[in-house]
């Protein structure tokens, strides 16, 4: 939200660069942030979903979806393959034991 000729009662001061707010300023409603203009607004705003999502190209991103779900399905398909083997080593256990004692 952009404020026209309004001062901040407490003399805040811009929360990206801590600049002194004039009679014009923006403030992020929901956040209750304030920021000396427009740019000062988005340039931090860019800032902090650079942190959130650090991939600057679609290619890094890309590769990092895929490495995370190649990992997920490797660590699925080796629950399924213990899960497998145990199950195969039990019936043979039972088969052994029921053939060794008829």
């Amino acid at each position: 939200m952009l404020v026209n000729q309004e001062r901040p009662r407490h003399g805040a001061s811009c929360s990206a660069c801590a600049r002194p707010l004039g009679s014009s300023y923006v403030r992020h409603v929901s956040k209750q942030e304030r920021y000396c203009d427009y740019d000062c607004y988005r340039r931090y705003q860019q800032t902090a979903m650079g942190m959130l999502w650090p991939y600057q190209s679609s290619l890094e991103a890309v590769t990092v979806l895929a490495a995370i779900s190649s990992w997920s399905l490797m660590m699925q398909m080796g629950a399924l393959s213990r899960s497998l083997t145990e199950a195969y080593l039990r019936a043979h256990d039972l088969l052994t034991a029921e053939g060794g004692d008829g």
